[in-house]
């Protein structure tokens, strides 16, 4: 049995060339399904049109579904393959069969199918619309490639700094994203990723959140500052900071920060303090050292802030945070810090 829908090969290229030359729009597949429904509907002659009663209603969701069930010649298979459930799926095709006025499946007891006649003769001429959408696929992937845009955040300076340029040299996502780079006021960074200005925030002292996840990339040692420089002397171990009269410095999320303090006095420190609360100047302040120019001398005993990257939930880019956390153990030699 012939059935003829009019899917000429001159429409599929047709209205390929179409969406590709419409890049104006963010929902490019969308756009794309659009153009090649309407580009195939309006070539469907009168006579076509004539023997098939209700097609502009048919969709390329019922196509593909209807593909995938001729091949795997089972409502259950179609249903994983297409990621969806067995009645769905059924549901699907008896919609497309219903538009179509025809039966295209018979079932036997054993939910075994069989496509009919009619089912046979769609398929085949179908195969240049199915050929043409496998093109369209390749180049709206290619054109979402080319367009993938990750913007790294972070405050003013941090981007020169030893602890980022050494972990952006170990992240390899050349080939799968462009980047760029976008000074952000730490205190709004959390607004700024919830409202997709930036992809990645990179800080110390960082807290995720039911809405943010976080990707440890490892501590960062303190650096020391004396008030006055006649006093400055080597501080080796917690216990050496003077009484009440240190601080750190308030860069950082305020759970992060009383995290830290609380782990430098159980580590020996004594009443120290956040710096910026309404207390005179300490003789020392402690801040994270992202140039990478000085290190504690007895590392280990130093409760740090740690260096990460943070990010929205759910991301578009699934395999950002893959990345971010391969390129986190490059950096460490493959052990944590």
């Amino acid at each position: 049995m012939s059935v003829d829908f009019g899917f000429g090969k001159r429409t599929c290229q047709r209205t390929v060339q179409t969406a590709k030359n419409d890049k104006s729009s963010g929902c490019l597949d969308a756009r794309c399904s659009t153009a090649m429904f309407h580009g195939i509907v309006k070539d469907v002659g009168k006579s076509s049109l004539s023997r098939i009663e209700g097609l502009p209603a048919i969709s390329l969701r019922q196509l593909e579904i209807f593909r995938t069930i001729f091949e795997e010649r089972s409502f259950t298979n179609a249903a994983l393959d297409l990621r969806s459930t067995r009645a769905n799926i059924k549901r699907i095709c008896d919609d497309f069969s219903n538009e179509l006025g025809h039966p295209l499946f018979d079932e036997d007891v054993e939910k075994n199918l069989r496509p009919t006649p009619f089912a046979i003769g769609l398929i085949s001429q179908m195969a240049p619309l199915s050929r043409s959408l496998r093109r369209l696929n390749d180049e709206v992937k290619t054109l979402h490639h080319d367009g993938r845009l990750v913007r790294f955040a972070a405050a003013g300076g941090f981007f020169g700094e030893s602890v980022f340029t050494e972990f952006l040299s170990l992240l390899d996502i050349r080939k799968l994203f462009r980047t760029c780079f976008v000074k952000m006021d730490p205190v709004r960074y959390r607004t700024a990723l919830l409202n997709a200005e930036c992809d990645v925030y990179f800080g110390c002292g960082l807290i995720g959140s039911d809405r943010l996840e976080l990707v440890d990339l490892g501590s960062v040692p303190w650096k020391f500052s004396w008030l006055d420089a006649d006093e400055a002397r080597p501080i080796h171990h917690p216990g050496d900071l003077p009484e009440g009269e240190w601080e750190i410095g308030s860069l950082g999320d305020p759970e992060a920060l009383a995290e830290c303090l609380d782990a430098l006095h159980q580590a020996g420190a004594k009443d120290g303090r956040i710096s910026g609360q309404d207390h005179a100047a300490a003789r020392v302040l402690l801040e994270p050292d992202i140039t990478g120019a000085h290190r504690p001398a007895v590392a280990p005993s130093w409760p740090c802030h740690r260096f990460s990257a943070i990010l929205r939930k759910h991301h578009p880019y699934v395999e950002l945070k893959t990345h971010l956390a391969q390129a986190s153990v490059k950096l460490h030699g493959g052990h944590g810090s």
